[in-house]
C-alpha cells in the first residue's frame, strides 16, 4: 500500500490468524519489517435448541440452549447475546417470545458469529380427569405439543400405559394419577378419588310384558365385553347361555318356564378382572 508524504496509519483488514510480517520501505529506499504477533483464529460452531420445558417443575414455556463446539473454542472466552441485547455469561435464555429470533456468541477477541432460530406458539400442558360412564375416567387434555401419551398410576401403586386414549375403566376404588407426556416431552398430572361400582345382579325377574324387569341378566358391565354367563334351572339342566348385553326372557326353547329359582354362572373373562359369579334368582310369573 502506497502512503501519502503525510500518511502515518496504514490498515490491513480481513487477515488469517496467526502471525504476520509488515514490510515497510520510505521514499528513499529504505527497507524494514516487523514480526506482528497474531492470536490464531476463533472458530464459532453453535447450535441452538428450544426446548417447551425441562421438567414438571419448570414453570417458563420455553427455554433456548446454545450449544458451542467447545473442541474449537475455549467456553470461557465466550458470552451471548439474544436479538442483539445485553451480553451474558449462561448460554440459556427462558421465556422467550414466539417468532424468529437470533443469538449472537462472541469471544473476547471480538470475534461474533449469528445463529437464527424459532420459537413456535406453545400453550402450556394441562390436564384434568373427570367421571364418564359408569367405573370410566374421561381425560382433558389441552396445550402442549397436541401429541399425547398416558401412563395411570393405580390406588396400589402400580402403572399402566395406556397410549394415546383419552379414558380408561377402574376395577377398584381409590385415587388415580393421570400423567401425559407430550412429544416435547413435556409433562403433566391430575389426580383424583374414584369409586368403583360392581357388576349388578338383581334376585328376580317378572316375565309379564309390563315394561317392569321382564328380563333378567346382569348390569353395570360396560367394561367387560367378554362377559358370559349360563343359567341353569332347579335340576341343573341349562336353559340360557347368554352374553354382554343379552338377556333372559324365562324360556326355554321358545316355550315359558315356569315361577321358580333359577341359578346362574357370570364369567367376566377380563385380563384386569376375572372373576366368576355364582348365586341364584327368582322367576315370578
Amino acid at each position: 500500500t502506497t502512503g501519502t508524504a503525510t500518511q502515518t496509519q496504514f490498515d490491513f483488514t480481513g487477515l488469517g490468524g496467526g502471525n504476520h510480517i509488515v514490510y515497510v520501505m520510505d521514499a528513499q529506499g529504505c527497507f524494514s519489517e516487523w514480526n506482528i504477533d497474531f492470536p490464531e483464529s476463533v472458530q464459532i460452531e453453535a447450535t441452538v435448541a428450544v426446548d417447551y420445558c425441562r421438567d414438571v417443575t419448570d414453570a417458563s414455556t420455553n427455554t433456548v440452549v446454545v450449544t458451542v463446539d467447545d473442541t474449537l473454542v475455549d467456553l470461557n472466552d465466550i458470552d451471548y447475546s439474544l436479538d442483539g441485547g445485553v451480553y451474558q455469561v449462561s448460554n440459556t435464555f427462558t421465556d422467550v417470545v414466539p417468532g424468529s429470533h437470533y443469538i449472537t456468541v462472541r469471544h473476547t477477541n471480538s470475534c461474533e458469529k449469528q445463529f437464527d432460530f424459532t420459537v413456535a406458539q406453545y400453550d402450556p400442558l394441562t390436564i384434568s380427569i373427570a367421571d364418564g360412564e359408569l367405573n370410566q375416567v374421561v381425560i382433558a387434555t389441552t396445550g402442549g405439543s397436541g401429541d399425547y401419551d398416558y401412563t395411570v398410576t393405580l390406588p396400589n401403586g402400580s402403572m399402566e400405559s395406556i397410549g394415546s386414549d383419552e379414558s380408561f375403566y377402574i376395577y377398584e376404588s381409590g385415587d388415580y394419577t393421570v400423567t401425559v407426556t407430550d412429544s416435547n416431552g413435556c409433562i403433566a398430572s391430575a389426580t383424583a378419588y374414584f369409586e368403583y361400582i360392581d357388576i349388578c345382579i338383581t334376585n328376580y325377574f317378572t316375565p309379564n310384558g309390563d315394561g317392569q324387569l321382564d328380563e333378567w341378566g346382569p348390569d353395570c358391565a360396560n367394561q367387560f365385553p367378554n362377559l358370559t354367563y349360563n343359567i341353569y334351572d332347579r335340576y341343573g339342566r341349562r336353559v340360557a347361555t347368554l352374553r354382554k348385553g343379552q338377556k333372559w326372557d324365562g324360556k326355554y326353547n321358545g316355550k315359558e318356564l315356569p315361577t321358580g329359582d333359577y341359578w346362574y354362572v357370570i364369567e367376566l373373562n377380563d385380563s384386569h378382572d376375572d372373576r366368576s359369579f355364582v348365586g341364584h334368582f327368582t322367576l315370578y310369573r
